[in-house]
């Protein structure tokens, strides 16, 4: 025996020094508690009585273990606390309490029973804190589960789930966009959900995920948060990044609520713009009838108040708009914009909870969230615009859903989700004209009309999905099957330059309407055609959680989705003819997925367990990404444009419905689905060991992961046309002089524009270690540190909506070759401390302090020529090729020696005499703090009161040079031309200076927020 504690101590230590603790969950609505009852013997007793109940509902459930001794309660709140009683005849009655379960957990509860003695053992109970799942049978794959004390009492100035999904070191939180990364992958390939249904952005626009400004949700109203990142149970679905699951907060037998008012403005943030933002929040819940009916309800809005910005050109705004009313009879609006831009964000969230009776229990919820927020394009600085080009962002997305748990037998319970969910998002626009730029003198502009972006801009998208999921428990095998279907419909208008488009190089030619360019695009066979579709996905699962023995539990499943799209793009005969296959491939391949999963428990006076499983997973929202080819078929559209007057006469018209029609035909853009494009889908496998520490009940975690892409996505451009040659790096040209970096496409076909071909790819995938200790919640301190190296490779980030800006964004060598290189979205390099700290210094009442340190590696990017060298149509997506000492020269001689550092400075020196590789190089390291403070009050009756503040970036209060977040451009940093390349092989580059890093100007700032909190 000691020699096999040697073993085991000795297997811990090494992964410990070379490789967060993770936690697979298990459902996303509920919970569950299992266990074994056996006598003093330890021979199993079957036929005991177990008695569950939920004290805040009075909730009960009554079990009998069956032949091997064993029990499983499931369809159970999340929380606590539980109460667990076991009777058998001849022996004394068992009882626990006090026992909280967190979302998707099976806590094993395991009870002893004797003659004359009672010993309940959880798995938790030996020297590790009740609050860490970590040790638990069902803890298999890799994740993170916050709790609403966290939520609480964690640093959070944004009230967004960015600030608590960042607590897992693997996630990423993409420095512009609020984007949320995990495993080197982008953040359209996360589920994000509350109660088991989606509320994530359904069709892919937005950058941070959600269906609006933010989650559509208060955080007041959650209970529980998870970051599920390889989770083994074939339940879950729709992702190949992360599954990230919230609970909403239920009411009980006891009337509480909290009210909060969250504030902030410019004296609290080293912006001194004029700012405010204040964030009002109440919410309650209690009995409807004691134990049986609840309810909880939650209403949120916020304010934010910030200064327009200002323009000197009001001389100017008054000329044209006096043009546009005596020449044309337009008003086009004024240029007195409000100085308070308010954008505003409201919630509101209903649940009821009922206990039908023993065996059944359900719930229902209604959530509705509206956003508003103003914009004003160019306006500010050497740029103008008119009322008439102002319009706001609208945003509405509303959900109902049904939640069912019934328990039919003592071996067979079901769980049932019904729910409907709609996204809106239609601009509210001040007028409908032609979007217009007028040139008034040294390089400014006005603006009037609609902006082109928003000429044809409406979404709409319809979810419907139904869960069925059935457990039938049998000896030591828990099995669970089911059936998981879900539709969306999507209603996608977007046409750009669709009322017309004109620029203007000065007032007066705008008043003789002699234009300088003129773009429209118009509907060939109806106005305005739209992307109206819909598909749906049809899944299937069976799995079998399997206790081998009290050491090992094994889960094992398969998973079948089966997606259908009930309609085609429109079929486009040209494009037939020209290519060989049709543009109206639709996705209907289904993926298999088997999935398993492991826990062995290796403990003896201290817990320690292995962990881990393989799986393959789909999924994700990227429904932007295959709406592209509805829009963009080639037909639907004609588009026109000039540069100036025709031969028949001045060619300008500020009635939008009547726009001048040219002769002649345009090319075709057009995009298309491979004809066997599959849904993304990779392969995850992770192992890990936990392990009670001899320090502190401290616990130490390490953790392998390897995910490998089976079907990534790969973007094409099917028009290059046959190269024309090699350049002197042999990279490909499309050029007619592959030595003259001017013209267009040399051998495209010239009946399209731009064909753009989305197809699958295996390249691509993701190792990942990382270690983490934590110190579980003691009387006054919670603490946890943990570091991640990511290795990630891709071959297309996807980081656009469009086709066209996917494939364009990619820096390349040869634009369609399909090469795994660094992921856009690696951050090689992540630490995270989180701690908390609680007290009563002030007789009862607590104060709290949490803070959040992380320390990362800044995003990574690659260096491109800022011309368009292969002739692909597109500048600064060329990869550069960085020449030896006497290969180049420069057209400023006296730059010669800052050059030169700056290819030492920058990493460039390193690939001299090749091309860069993508994204080889980093932005500066990032490093952030954040603080969070809070006072309890003297009780006020049962009111009590509590006081905060929020300090984001403490580390930029501190010194304004510090906690600064930086980022290259996400298609690279155009860091010179390549003007020509003479005949002896010297490269002529009119270098653009070192590298320009953008600075995230509201992220690299220090920030705060006060408020009150009042619990009842």
């Amino acid at each position: 025996m000691r020699n096999m504690k040697q073993v085991k101590w000795m297997v811990a230590v090494l992964m410990i020094a070379v490789l967060p603790w993770g936690v697979t969950l298990a459902q996303e609505t509920s919970a569950s508690i299992n266990g074994t009852i056996v006598d003093s013997s330890g021979n199993v007793l079957s036929g005991a009585t177990v008695i569950v109940t939920h004290e805040p509902t009075g909730q009960v459930k009554t079990l009998t273990t069956n032949d091997s001794g064993r029990y499983s309660a499931r369809g159970l709140r999340v929380g606590g606390p539980y109460k667990i009683e076991v009777r058998n005849d001849g022996f004394s009655d068992a009882e626990e309490g006090n026992i909280f379960i967190k979302l998707g957990e099976d806590r094993a509860i395991d009870a002893v029973l004797v003659q004359d003695a009672i010993n309940l053992d959880t798995v938790t109970a030996v020297g590790v804190a009740a609050q860490s799942a970590t040790f638990n049978p069902d803890n298999m794959g890799t994740g993170t589960s916050i709790s609403q004390e966290q939520i609480t009492n964690l640093p959070t100035v944004d009230r967004n789930i960015q600030d608590y999904v960042r607590l897992d070191s693997r996630v990423n939180i993409r420095s512009f966009g609020e984007g949320i990364s995990v495993s080197g992958v982008n953040n359209r390939f996360n589920n994000i959900s509350i109660d088991g249904v989606g509320i994530g952005d359904p069709f892919g626009l937005e950058a941070g995920g959600s269906p609006g400004l933010s989650q559509p949700f208060s955080l007041d109203t959650i209970q529980e948060l998870n970051v599920q990142l390889s989770p083994y149970d074939v339940t879950l679905s729709n992702f190949t990044g992360a599954n990230i699951n919230a609970i909403t907060k239920s009411g009980t037998n006891e009337f509480t609520g909290r009210a909060a008012l969250y504030y902030s403005d410019d004296d609290l943030q080293r912006d001194d713009a004029d700012f405010t933002r204040e964030v009002y929040s109440v919410s309650a819940g209690g009995p409807i009838i004691k134990d049986k009916l609840f309810f909880f309800l939650a209403y949120e809005k916020e304010e934010q108040t910030r200064l327009n910005n200002n323009s000197s050109l009001t001389a100017e705004a008054q000329q044209v708009a006096d043009v546009a009313s005596s020449v044309y009879g337009i008003d086009v609006g004024g240029f007195d914009a409000p100085s308070d831009l308010v954008t505003e964000e409201e919630s509101i969230v209903l649940k009821l909870d009922w206990n039908i009776n023993e065996y059944h229990r359900a719930s229902f919820k209604y959530q509705n969230n509206e956003d508003s927020q103003p914009i004003f394009p160019n306006y500010g600085g050497g740029e103008i615009s008119l009322s008439s080009h102002w319009y706001t962002n609208a945003f509405e997305n509303k959900s109902y859903n049904l939640n069912l748990y019934s328990d039919w037998t003592t071996n067979f319970s079901t769980e049932l989700r019904i729910s409907n969910s709609e996204f809106d998002k239609i601009p509210d626009l001040n007028a409908v004209l032609p979007h217009v730029e007028v040139g008034v003198g040294n390089g400014n502009s006005v603006y009037f009309g609609t902006e082109e972006f928003r000429h044809a801009n409406e979404l709409n998208v319809v979810t419907d999905n139904i869960y069925l999921e059935g457990n039938y428990f049998m000896g030591d095998h828990i099995l669970t099957f089911g059936v998981d279907w879900r539709e969306q419909d999507i209603r996608n208008l977007f046409i750009s330059q669709a009322l017309g488009y004109y620029e203007f190089d000065s007032i007066d030619d705008f008043a003789n309407g002699i234009h300088s360019r003129y773009e429209y695009n118009r509907g060939t066979n109806v106005p305005r055609p739209e992307a109206n579709w819909s598909w749906e996905n049809l899944g299937l699962f069976i799995q079998d959680n399997w206790t081998v023995n009290d050491r090992l539990t094994v889960q094992m499943g398969l998973r079948f989705d089966k997606p259908d799209t009930g309609d085609k793009p429109r079929f486009n005969q040209d494009f037939f003819d020209a290519y060989g296959f049709a543009n109206n491939n639709v996705v209907s391949k289904g993926t298999l997925q088997p999935r398993i999963g492991f826990n062995y428990d290796m403990s003896d006076d201290k817990y320690m367990q292995l962990r881990g499983g393989i799986g393959v997973f789909t999924g994700g929202t990227p429904n932007v990404w295959l709406s592209n080819s509805f829009t963009n078929t080639g037909g639907d559209l004609t588009f026109y444009s000039s540069n100036g007057v025709d031969d028949d006469g001045v060619i300008f018209s500020l009635d939008p419905n009547n726009q001048p029609i040219l002769d002649g035909s345009s090319r075709q853009n057009v995009d298309v689905l491979d004809p066997d494009f599959e849904i993304p889908t990779v392969l995850k496998s992770n192992i890990a060991v936990d392990a009670e520490l001899p320090w502190f009940g401290l616990i130490g975690s390490v953790e392998l992961e390897y995910i490998k892409a089976q079907n990534a996505i790969d973007y094409q451009h099917l028009n290059l046309g046959d190269p024309t040659g090699t350049l002197p790096d042999g990279r490909l040209s499309y050029y007619d002089d592959p030595l003259n970096f001017s013209g267009r496409r040399a051998n495209a076909n010239s009946d399209f524009n731009d064909v753009i071909y989305l197809t699958n790819t295996s390249k691509g995938d993701t190792k990942r270690a990382t270690v983490s200790i934590e110190l579980p919640q003691t009387e006054h301190w919670y603490a946890k540190a943990s570091y991640t190296y990511t290795d990630a490779t891709e071959a297309s980030a996807g980081t656009s909506s469009r086709a066209i800006s996917n494939w364009n964004n990619t820096p390349a060598f040869n634009p369609n070759q399909a090469l795994a290189a660094t992921s856009a979205y690696e951050i090689e390099n992540a630490f995270v401390f989180t701690t908390v700290y609680q007290n009563m210094f002030f007789g009862d009442n607590y104060t709290n302090i949490g803070m959040v340190w992380i320390s990362q590696d800044g995003e990574p990017f690659s260096y491109t020529y800022r011309n368009d060298i292969n002739g692909d149509g597109i500048r600064d997506n060329d990869l550069v090729y960085v020449p030896l000492p006497d290969e180049y020269v420069l057209d400023d001689g006296d730059n010669q020696a800052e050059f030169e550092a700056f290819l030492q400075s920058s990493g460039l020196a390193q690939y001299r005499g090749r091309v860069a590789p993508r994204n080889g190089f980093k932005a500066p390291r990032i490093n952030t703090v954040d603080l969070n403070m809070s006072q309890e009050l003297p009780a006020w009756g049962p009111v009590r009161a509590t006081l905060f503040f929020n300090v984001k970036n403490l580390g930029n209060l501190m010194n304004s040079d510090w906690g600064q977040i930086q980022t290259a451009g996400f298609d690279g940093d155009d860091v010179f031309n390549l003007d020509s390349i003479d005949e002896d092989g010297t490269h002529n580059l009119n270098w653009n200076g070192p590298t320009r890093f953008s600075t995230n100007r509201t992220a690299s700032q220090w920030r705060a927020q006060i408020g009150i909190r009042l619990d009842w």
